[in-house]
């Protein structure tokens, strides 16, 4: 089983004009199966962070509801299109609650979910998801910002069923996972070489080596959080989130190498 980390944090531009932080993150387990998600709601979009909030509720829940037979279907095309179906339909119905349109949550979302020895995930938009295998850190799915930095799809967008990323594999030689907004990516992730700061193999391992059963409180925890606070958020203006699955694995090593 591997152990979690998310969180996210309010950006200092976000601080200095009054916006509440827009990014989400969530984790579930159950029966084996353990989810994480990641939206980073749109600054153009009025509501987004209840949209983001949506998006992160409802695919977790439905990771959890269909792993196995998304893990197993051999029409990917056709899992991307449902999973981004449930995640409309949740939008809908928060919309029609808050008296808003849908495009008023816009959002991102990413997640990925394990079981057993197989690993899946989606991913719509911006931000990126890595992970550590056989000691090296590599990018499972990179940032679409179309072809301009500050332009990307959010789960509301016209273009997200063509976009929509769906991966799959096995978690042979796998110690982990990482999950980023496109603020978090300042830090962590250099879009010319298109890899990742070997400090995201320094946080797989420390959540992976981490005692069990740790509080929110916990020590290690708090230090997490204080690297987000201070050394992530102090290169953007964006609100920064983040979410790790990390396991104790042999020949993963703090650096990055076997």
């Amino acid at each position: 089983m591997f152990k979690e980390f998310h969180y996210q944090v309010r950006g200092h531009g976000h601080l200095r004009d009054g916006t509440p932080v827009q990014d989400r993150t969530k984790f579930l387990s159950r029966a084996g199966i353990q989810v994480l998600c990641l939206a980073d709601g749109a600054g153009s979009a009025s509501h987004s962070q209840f949209g983001a909030q949506a998006v992160v509720d409802e695919g977790c829940a439905l990771l959890l509801e269909r792993f196995d037979n998304y893990a197993e279907r051999s029409d990917g095309a056709s899992v991307k299109l449902e999973i981004l179906g449930r995640l409309l339909d949740k939008l809908a119905g928060v919309a029609d609650r808050q008296g808003l349109h849908v495009r008023d949550l816009a959002s991102t979302f990413m997640s990925v979910a394990v079981s057993g020895d197989k690993f899946l995930g989606a991913h719509v938009g911006d931000g990126l998801i890595g992970y550590l295998k056989d000691g090296q850190l590599r990018v499972v799915s990179g940032p679409d910002n179309n072809e301009f930095a500050n332009q990307t799809t959010f789960v509301t967008s016209g273009g997200a069923a063509e976009s929509i990323r769906l991966f799959r594999g096995s978690l042979d030689g796998v110690a982990g996972f990482v999950l980023m907004s496109d603020g978090t990516g300042d830090s962590l992730y250099n879009p010319r070489t298109r890899q990742l700061a070997g400090a995201c193999s320094k946080l797989i391992t420390a959540v992976g080596t981490a005692p069990a059963q740790q509080s929110k409180t916990s020590k290690y925890k708090k230090q997490l959080r204080k690297f987000v606070d201070i050394t992530v958020r102090n290169a953007t203006k964006d609100d920064c989130s983040i979410g790790v699955l990390g396991r104790d694995f042999p020949g993963s090593g703090a650096d990055g190498t076997a």
